[in-house]
């Protein structure tokens, strides 16, 4: 992908006027239409003064070129924002925050207060929206910037949200309800179609057993209790160490998958368990899903309804071949096709990494969060197809973003589980607003070892999103569909689990 900012083709501004149909509620549009068609709402996408006829319009006034390398350039925390009072018609709700970020306006709008107007029968926005919903939906930013840390990721750090500080926003989907308020002033008789909060609960299964081998326990157990001085988990790894040697399916670890089940099942919940085929590795532990006590668990946890999906190994990032291989791996030992999943550490590249789960014939991908910090990496919390901008089209994969992983919260972030449990409450309530769903990834591995009141911590945390759920059916929304079968899980392997670089985190 260049570092220029690309030219938006009409494919791909049809795309994103698609995009915020959806998610303002406009239902019916054609797969390849503006996604306003259904409701006689024409589009356009230039200066206001293009707009003709009598028939209702909705236009926005693009930004001016150059401006995607600009908005990346900015130092931190100089964006331009509007009051939500200012952004919303008079009388609309205010579902969320007190202003809004603005990521670009329309040429001549620069440092206007204004966010749109109607004009007879014609609405005008005179924040590009357009640009805003390709730039972030398409990551175009991670395409075109060189940064990268020491597992060659994009760093939360270099992105455009984390540096203007709404990270922590679904910054899309909001824009599309304040849209949908204008929409209604323009189209009085239009009912929008209003989504529910949803809950997306996944398990990256990292190990499941704690040690690749005798030597690996020793060795574990030595530096436990010397370099570390902590004979209590010194004490707990020669504990795992025996358990694996005469029970290996009652591991902590192994036992931590039917934990997880087993919550779910108490909440009345749907989980993904994504599993791992790799060949052992500095970052892959490297056990055989296809071993017969593994292959057993996952059988039995699709029969009990849950899916079991795939979880590509760290060295699949540009390997399309070896991704191949794991997935036939993973699919013989569960019988069934893996219709999506998530990358191991989060490695990911666009839009290669999209690309390749396409021609795999997956279905979706859950990957994109950052793993230095929680939050909203793509602008939204609704699933979606991406839109290659390389190409010119719109991938056959959705992306069903991840908002929180249990890593971020305790390991890069350093949050106790009561911080943790208000950034989950926080976020959560986010997506509320904007009618989107909440997907959560927690390991097998944190109910146990170093994790300990983790466990805790996670079931709080459900029963917290459970409650916004039943709050939402409370005011008069849809009811609530707690589902949580369709973002990803992995079984990560049987390295050295004290050591946490081994865990995709």
């Amino acid at each position: 992908m260049t570092a220029l900012q690309p030219p938006l083709s009409p494919e791909a501004v049809r795309y994103a006027f698609r995009e915020l149909a959806r998610r303002a509620g406009v239902r019916g549009s054609q797969p390849d239409g503006d996604g306003f068609e259904s409701i006689g709402l024409r589009v356009l996408y230039g200066p206001a003064g293009r707009a003709d006829g009598d028939a209702p319009m909705l236009v926005i006034e693009p930004c001016r070129e150059g401006d995607w390398r600009r908005v990346v350039a900015l130092p931190p925390r100089t964006l331009d924002s509007v009051s939500l009072e200012n952004a919303l018609p008079p009388g609309a709700r205010r579902k969320f925050g007190e202003s809004v970020p603005i990521l670009f306006r329309g040429v001549g709008r620069e440092g206007s207060g204004s966010f749109a107007e109607i004009r007879g029968r014609v609405l005008v926005l005179h924040c590009d929206l357009v640009a805003s919903t390709l730039f972030l939906l398409s990551r175009w930013e991670e395409a075109a910037g060189a940064a990268r840390d020491e597992h060659d990721r994009f760093p939360h750090t270099e992105s455009v949200a984390f540096r203007q500080g709404f990270l922590d926003r679904p910054l899309i989907d909001e824009y599309a309800l304040i849209l949908r308020e204008w929409i209604r002033v323009l189209l009085p008789s239009w009912a929008p179609t209003t989504g529910s909060f949803r809950i997306q609960l996944s398990h990256d299964i990292d190990v499941v057993r704690p040690f690749g081998t005798l030597g690996s326990a020793v060795r574990t157990i030595v530096t436990d209790l010397v370099k570390r001085r902590d004979p209590a988990h010194s004490a707990w790894s020669a504990e795992q160490a025996c358990t694996q040697m005469l029970a290996p399916d009652r591991t902590d670890f192994f036992r931590g998958i039917r934990q997880l089940a087993e919550i779910s099942k108490r909440h009345h919940m749907r989980s993904a368990f994504y599993v791992m085929a790799a060949d052992s590795g500095p970052y892959d532990s490297g056990y055989d899903p296809r071993h017969p006590q593994v292959r057993a668990c996952l059988r039995e946890l699709r029969a009990e309804g849950f899916e079991i999906g795939f979880h590509p190994s760290y060295r699949t990032l540009g390997d399309p071949e070896l991704m191949a291989v794991e997935k036939g791996r993973v699919e013989e030992a569960v019988g069934a096709v893996c219709q999506g999943g998530r990358q191991h550490y989060l490695r990911f590249r666009v839009p290669e990494t999209w690309r390749q789960w396409e021609r795999l014939g997956l279905t979706y991908d859950s990957t994109m969060t950052f793993a230095g910090h929680e939050g909203f990496r793509c602008g939204t919390c609704h699933a979606y197809r991406p839109f290659d901008l390389e190409q010119n089209r719109e991938l056959e994969i959705w992306e069903r973003p991840l908002i929180v992983m249990d890593g971020t919260l305790r390991q890069y972030r350093g949050l106790t589980p009561e911080q943790a449990l208000d950034r989950v409450r926080e976020l959560a309530r986010r997506c509320r607003a904007v009618e989107g769903t909440f997907t959560l990834l927690w390991h097998n591995s944190s109910l146990a070892g170093e994790w300990v009141g983790w466990g805790q911590a996670y079931e709080r945390m459900i029963d917290e999103l459970l409650l916004l759920s039943r709050a939402e059916a409370d005011d008069g929304a849809s009811e609530p569909s707690p589902e949580a079968g369709v973002t990803a899980g992995s079984f990560l392997g049987a390295g050295m689990i004290s050591k946490e670089r081994q865990i995709g985190r």
